[in-house]
């Protein structure tokens, strides 16, 4: 008995935690510990990450679903977003005010509410190259060194698709956007008309 007593107070022998995955509140990152907390979980009800902490997202390869939404920034040192394997972001997607940001690479995700990439200031590449669906607005605004954008599968937009104001922006690869009820894409100075002339929906047949 006084034997199974030691064994139960060892630390060695207790039961290893699993990790919290809550899906009835909103996850809060601020740090990379809160990331590596996060890493097993594959949905969340609603994901926030607001840091001036040094953080990398890899470690999130189970992440599937939001079911409500992903907001992303003020950040000051994060220079990625990358969320490999996230598919369905049911809410809003807003990625804003993030200064040392590059890029935004989200390769499988298919369908998400309103997206809004704005004020990204050192914010190079949009990545999404699977997103199908915008059933909100699609908004891409006041990124200041954004070059590309790779929207080049996407379909439905349920609102507005508004890219404006990055003054360095030469390439939207697009081309199959069927279904939106307005596009405006302006005030990107660098941009070749053939490529805003791309990105807009067919007229409705009569």
């Amino acid at each position: 008995m006084l034997l199974l007593l030691l064994l139960a107070g060892c630390p060695g022998t207790r039961t290893a935690g699993t990790p919290a995955c809550p899906t009835d509140r909103t996850v809060v990152i601020s740090s990379q510990e809160d990331v590596e907390r996060f890493a097993a979980c594959t949905t969340a009800s609603s994901l926030t990450i607001r840091t001036g902490a040094t953080v990398s997202l890899s470690p999130l390869k189970a992440l599937e679903t939001i079911t409500g939404d992903l907001a992303i920034g003020p950040t000051v040192g994060m220079d990625e977003v990358s969320l490999s394997e996230l598919r369905e972001v049911g809410g809003a997607v807003r990625i804003t005010s993030n200064g040392s940001l590059h890029g935004v690479f989200l390769p499988r995700l298919e369908q998400a509410g309103r997206l809004e990439i704005e004020a990204n200031a050192s914010l190079t590449t949009i990545a999404l190259p699977r997103l199908v669906t915008a059933r909100g607005s699609f908004v891409v605004t006041q990124n200041g060194a954004l070059e590309l954008i790779d929207i080049s599968v996407l379909e439905t937009v349920g609102k507005d698709l508004v890219i404006t104001d990055n003054p360095v922006l030469t390439v939207i690869e697009a081309g199959k956007l069927a279904t939106v009820l307005d596009v405006r894409i302006e005030g990107n100075r660098k941009l070749p008309a053939e490529q805003v002339n791309g990105v807009r929906a067919p007229p409705p047949a009569p």
